[in-house]
This record gives structure tokens, sequence and C-alpha cells, in this order.
């Protein structure tokens, strides 16, 4: 399903304030070097974790699956000063490709990159996150949220993406379905959180962002 069509995307694109050069070239890399490169974030999307954290001012910000690290480079845009950034990625043959790009970034050395599994990092990786951007394997998604809402300061903020999962969730669900599964169950028990309030925003694949109470 396409919410938008390519012409609406391109007009988006075009009326979005551009990404940096460094970016255009870590974007151009992926395609070219990495599998499932549609994975990466955008310009578009980048932009709005980046006003959402200028907005927000967030001392420790967490970033759930970072891919090849495009995305970062937005969400420390509002980092305080004294903040840290840190971000947990399953793949470690992505971790040359991240921190090459990461050193073009002014606040690299605020910047902190974990390597491994979601479910062991989280044990390991804790800070009263008050900006989190979750975007990992749907299955784990539920498990994940429950492990990082305790964590969070009243007024933090949780984004997460591909919630919408090209319209699925809103089609009829195949028995082998798992990914839309669990990703109905987690809207599902968001909706249901006395903790938070949420809105789910169609942009790009659907963004659920959530506040704590």
């Amino acid at each position: 399903m396409e919410f938008l069509s390519d012409e609406i995307h391109k007009y988006i694109s075009e009326h979005t304030t551009k990404a940096p050069e460094y970016l255009n070239e870590l974007e151009r890399e992926t395609w070219v070097k990495v599998i499932m490169p549609r994975m990466l974030s955008g310009h578009v999307q980048g932009q709005l974790l980046k006003l959402f954290t200028l907005m927000k001012r967030p001392k420790y910000i967490l970033e759930v699956g970072t891919f090849t690290g495009y995305a970062s480079h937005y969400l420390v845009e509002g980092l305080a000063e004294d903040g840290e950034f840190h971000a947990i990625e399953i793949n470690e043959e992505l971790e040359s490709t991240i921190l090459k790009y990461w050193q073009k970034n002014p606040k690299s050395n605020q910047m902190h990159l974990h390597l491994g599994p979601a479910e062991t990092k989280l044990r390991e990786v804790q800070k009263p996150w008050d900006f989190i951007f979750l975007d990992a394997d749907k299955k784990g998604l539920l498990d994940y949220y429950e492990t990082l809402i305790p964590l969070m300061p009243s007024g933090g903020i949780m984004l997460i993406d591909n919630i919408l999962w090209s319209g699925k969730v809103v089609e009829e669900l195949a028995s082998n379905d798992k990914d839309t599964k669990s990703i109905l169950a987690l809207n599902k028990h968001i909706s249901e959180d006395t903790r938070v309030e949420q809105v789910i925003l169609s942009v790009r694949d659907g963004i659920m962002m959530v506040r704590k109470q």
C-alpha cells in the first residue's frame, strides 16, 4: 500500500531542507554496498528527527538499530552540550561505515556505538533516556519498549519507526506474517498503556510518537 504518490514524495523531498553533502555520500555508499539499503532513513525523515531533538534538547539520546548511521547525524543535532548519544546495531559489518561518517560529525566525541543484539545491549547500556528512536527488528519491539519505558523520565519522547508496515496493519493478516503480528501487538499495547500518550505520524512507513506521562 502506498499512502502518497511518487509525485507527492518528490514534492515533499524538494521542499525539505537538504542533507549535508557527506550524508549524501553515505546514502550513495549505502545503496551501492549494503544489503537492504531501503532501511536508510533519508533526509525527509532525518529532518523530522532533527527538528524533534532541537525542540527537546535531550541530554541522553538512544537509537536502537542505527543501520549505516544516517539517522544518527540528525538525532544528535539537538543533543545537549554535555549530552550523550548511544546507538545500538546488531550488524558488526557496518561498524566501519558508521564510524567513518560519524568522524565527519562535529559531535562525534559525544557519539557511542554498541555492537550486538539489542536485547543484550539494552541491559548493558542504561541511562535516563529522554529521547529514543526505536528502529530495530519487529519481533523484539514490544520487549524493547517495555525495557526502555521504565528508564525514561517524565516528558521523555520515544519514536518508533515502520509502525504502519507498508499498510499491512489494516490488511488481511497472513498466518505466517510474524512481523505484522508483532507490530499490531505493539500498537495495541501502546494504545492501552496508561503510562504514555501517543500519536501515529503517517511519515514514510509510519512513526509512533510516544510521550511518557
